[in-house]
């Protein structure tokens, strides 16, 4: 006689089990290995590569309001002229670093039904730099200081959220909230800019309004300004080259240098940690799914022998045995496929917060899995049923 209805049925399930826990792990491993592929290959709208960043601290200096944008003129002056120097300007913060500042835009009655815009204080020639397309209008310039007319430049997305997104915004007027005490800060957009990451690599296109550094009434502005230094051809000697200058300038300022790109990959280290996590998990999921199965398999075809006999012995063919284990096998699959799809689309939605540019149930991702998996199953009870198709039936009919 053969195993019992009750081992195998265990067996089954037991089968079921384990492709549905395996569909839950390598769905999220090929899920969070896209994310981070989404986010290493963005476009942050500005070139990364080649960009050295100075973090400086001038708060030793105790600088002022007049002395700021000065210091600043004479320190840029000289990093322009540096060799191997492409372009150089100074900025309130660096792009992609967690820092961030924001202030509301009013209206003509001085409400903010539109919410805030994020903001920064940058040199002339900033957009040069950070090589970030001027769409209309222009850059701020030397002219643009403490006794001209305020100005600012803003880019597509507050366009949009703040000025009507068929609105050329060249020569409009925007109000930004001031402190109690204050006069109301009104700007003249002279300049439109595209689209480019603020603070995360992980958020949408934020709304940016730009101010120029010299226009500034806050003193404390120049005490940490990160200086933007694109190179020609590499960094070596650039970096002693830059220290040495803004030393020169003044030997009490505190520098702390580091390339864009490294500061933009060191904000996606989570999410190349979660991949290589999850990765590991999935391919040792893979491999114990392929495991399990063919031994699980093996060891049930090894029980059916006797069946197998007799099945050959009236007249069933080799490809009869083959197909009678291999659809078995693929009634249990699929139904541990189809628990496992619901259960990763079950618990794809704790996970909405932590993907970029896929959805929860992104249908090429489960698609992926499902035919992984499938071709693993296929192949893990292949080679059994093709062991048994090759038993002979006197052989079987006499196995105990």
């Amino acid at each position: 006689m053969t195993a019992g209805r009750e081992r195998f049925r265990l067996q089954r399930i037991l089968v079921a089990s384990q492709v549905a826990l395996s569909v839950v792990l390598l769905a999220g491993a090929l899920l969070f290995a896209r994310i981070l592929q989404n986010l290493m290959t963005r476009n942050p709208g500005f070139q990364q590569n080649g960009m050295l960043i100075a973090n400086m601290d001038t708060s030793p200096l105790n600088l002022s309001l007049e002395q700021g944008p000065s210091l600043e003129r004479n320190l840029l002056e000289r990093i322009r002229a540096l060799p191997g120097v492409a372009a150089a300007a100074i900025a309130e913060r660096s792009p992609v670093s967690d820092s961030s500042s924001n202030d509301w835009v009013l209206d003509a009655k001085g409400n903010h039904p539109n919410g805030a815009s994020w903001e920064d204080y940058i040199s002339p020639g900033y957009f040069e730099t950070m090589e970030i397309p001027v769409i209309a209008g222009r850059g701020f310039t030397t002219s643009d200081n403490a006794t001209s007319p305020k100005v600012a430049i803003v880019n597509q997305t507050f366009v949009q959220k703040f000025l009507g997104s068929t609105t050329y915004p060249i020569g409009a007027q925007i109000r930004v909230w001031a402190p109690p005490g204050k006069p109301a800060r009104y700007y003249q957009v002279v300049g439109l800019v595209k689209d480019s990451v603020y603070q995360d690599m992980h958020e949408p296109m934020v709304p940016v309004m730009y101010f120029a550094r010299a226009q500034s009434d806050e003193p404390l502005l120049f005490t940490g300004p990160h200086l933007l230094v694109r190179s020609r051809a590499g960094f070596a000697g650039l970096l002693n080259s830059v220290k040495n200058e803004i030393g020169s300038v003044n030997p009490e300022i505190n520098i702390q240098f580091k390339l864009l790109r490294t500061q933009i990959h060191d904000s996606l280290l989570q999410d190349e940690q979660m991949a290589t996590l999850c990765g590991f998990f999935g391919g040792l999921a893979l491999l114990l799914a392929a495991v399990g199965l063919y031994g699980v398999i093996s060891y049930t075809v090894a029980q059916r022998t006797n069946e197998i006999g007799i099945r050959m012995a009236l007249g069933s063919q080799r490809a009869g045995v083959i197909r009678l284990i291999l659809g078995e096998v693929a009634i249990l699959v699929a139904i541990g496929l189809a628990v496992g799809v619901g259960l990763t689309l079950a618990g794809s939605k704790f996970a909405s917060s932590m993907l970029f540019g896929l959805k929860p149930r992104d249908p090429l991702t489960l698609a992926l899995t499902v035919l992984i998996l499938a071709a693993i199953g296929f192949a893990a009870s292949f080679l059994p049923a093709r062991r048994a198709s090759r038993l002979d039936p006197m052989t079987a009919l006499r196995y105990e």
